[in-house]
Order: C-alpha cells, then sequence, then structure tokens
C-alpha cells in the first residue's frame, strides 16, 4: 500500500513535442483507476536558462492511472516543500537526502 507515501510519478508522453512533466507528493488516496498526490509538478523546458520549472505552491492532484508512465517511492523525509533540482550532463534530477537522486527528465 503506497497511501501516505511520498512519490515521483512521471506522466506519459504521447507524442515528442510534448514537455515533460513529473508530479512529486504524499499520496493521499490510491485506487485501480487513479491517485490522488498533495505536492508539486517539475515541468521541463528543453533549451530553457532553468530546463525544469517546479510549481512554487503544493496542490492536490487526481491523476488517472492509464497517463502515469511510471511510480517511484521516495523516502518519508523527503522536503516537498524545497525540491532541489540539479543537472548532470544531458539529465535533470531532483535531490533525494538519504537516498539516489530521482531523474526527471533529459534535456
Amino acid at each position: 500500500m503506497i497511501e501516505g507515501k511520498i512519490v515521483k510519478v512521471r506522466f506519459k508522453k504521447y507524442f515528442s513535442e510534448q514537455k515533460g512533466w513529473v508530479f512529486i507528493g504524499k499520496v493521499l488516496k490510491f485506487t485501480e483507476n487513479w491517485i490522488m498526490l498533495d505536492g508539486k509538478g517539475i515541468i521541463v523546458i528543453k533549451g530553457s536558462v532553468h530546463p525544469a520549472d517546479v510549481d512554487a505552491e503544493k496542490r492536490v492532484l487526481l491523476i488517472p492511472r492509464e497517463n502515469i508512465a511510471h511510480i517511484r517511492i521516495l523516502p518519508d523525509n523527503f522536503d516537498i516543500d524545497n525540491i532541489k533540482i540539479e543537472t548532470r550532463g544531458t539529465r535533470i534530477f531532483a535531490a533525494v537526502k538519504d537516498g539516489p537522486d530521482t531523474s526527471i527528465s533529459e534535456i
């Protein structure tokens, strides 16, 4: 059961021009059809000075399971309010204290 856990959800991309989108948040509800999270979205903007834009405020998001590419469970101490973005080579990561950083996208 992942309710109450902090997760990173990567959304499916349906065409190559689509911007990459990830949502990191605490799972409020998890069913066979959807997941409800309280957290922040991260959108990747290729060619920008700041390649990843993190939401300023937390929000609740209801995501249909068919739109999810994958889910990664993050440590319980992950600070959703202070997501740190790092770029290494051609990859963008969100820093994870006490664990491996989680990939957001390629630049």
